[in-house]
């Protein structure tokens, strides 16, 4: 009778253990496919959002490398432009010398103003008139006028326009704007919002909100609540950053731009200011040795 009363008990106990698994193998399976879903909802977000930085970065480096070559074509043809009418006019006023030399050869009055003459149209001479041109347009000499610009353009140059530019939207460049972006939307780089986001959606991360459901620390509304809570802070994070890295960048492209624009036009009106007070000089001189000056026309804007 015992081992009767004995087999019933351990059958009783055998049904009520299977009446208990059977429910909680259910919940299980509905669990996991939401944990599913939110580890899928964050791959889909990440992508999404890297992606979008992706194509930012690449349009973002398009636009300064066809500045950057617009910008440099544009000195290249202004020093080709300035240096070929140098060579005109060294031409030019050398033979127009040759001329003088043998028209007032013996003529002792004019002895002293046709060396002056001779060195004013030396461009080696120092401080000549023509000297004071030609390294004007000169890229290589120290501060000269169109150095300055060069230097400004150059984007080895440290802290010149080019180089902050393009410095700004290196995302290699450490503390860059571009440098911040890459990193907001990493979720490999530390303590990122992208970073703190996927942890969070993981269930494997130590004490995410899904790492607590999973292991029984928490119901599934306490972990929806606090991953809701984590999701919408980060995403915003996110966006805030982006949307400022964005703004950073632009500011700092349209500002380099204009400053090089503007850069550009002091330089030509400085050029041809040289290059009117070059000639004006030697015609001044021409004209007490013969009476009859230079003629010229503007070389790249109305005189100043």
């Amino acid at each position: 009778m015992r081992l009767v009363r004995k087999s019933l008990l351990t059958l009783c106990s055998l049904l009520l253990a299977v009446s208990v698994l059977i429910p909680q193998t259910t919940v299980h399976a509905a669990d996991q496919k939401w944990m599913n879903q939110v580890w899928s909802e964050y791959q889909s977000y990440n992508k999404k959002t890297v992606n979008a930085y992706n194509t930012y970065q690449k349009q973002a480096d398009k636009k300064y490398q066809q500045f950057y070559d617009e910008s440099h074509a544009s000195l290249d043809q202004l020093e080709k432009t300035v240096l070929e009418d140098q060579k005109l006019w060294n031409e030019k006023l050398k033979a127009d010398l040759d001329q003088l030399k043998l028209k007032y050869e013996g003529n002792r009055d004019l002895k002293d103003q046709l060396a002056q003459y001779e060195r004013f149209i030396n461009p080696s001479y120092l401080n000549s008139p023509m000297w004071k041109y030609a390294n004007a347009a000169n890229r290589h000499y120290l501060n000269s006028t169109l150095w300055k610009l060069s230097k400004e353009m150059n984007e080895d140059y440290l802290n010149s326009l080019m180089w902050t530019y393009k410095k700004t939207i290196d995302p290699d460049y450490l503390n860059s704007s571009a440098w911040k972006f890459n990193k907001t939307v990493s979720e490999t780089y530390l303590n990122s919002p992208m970073w703190k986001l996927r942890n969070g959606s993981s269930t494997s991360y130590l004490n995410s909100p899904m790492w607590k459901y999973k292991h029984g620390k928490i119901s599934k509304a306490t972990a929806k609540s606090q991953y809701s809570k984590l999701f919408k802070e980060q995403i915003t994070a996110i966006s805030k950053s982006n949307a400022a890295r964005k703004s950073e960048i632009e500011k700092m492209a349209s500002g380099t731009q204009k400053k090089i624009g503007e850069l550009y036009k002091e330089t030509v009106i400085t050029l041809e200011t040289r290059r009117e007070e070059a000639l004006k000089s030697i015609s001044d001189l021409r004209i007490e040795i013969t009476g009859e000056g230079l003629q010229w026309e503007t070389l790249l804007v109305e005189r100043p």
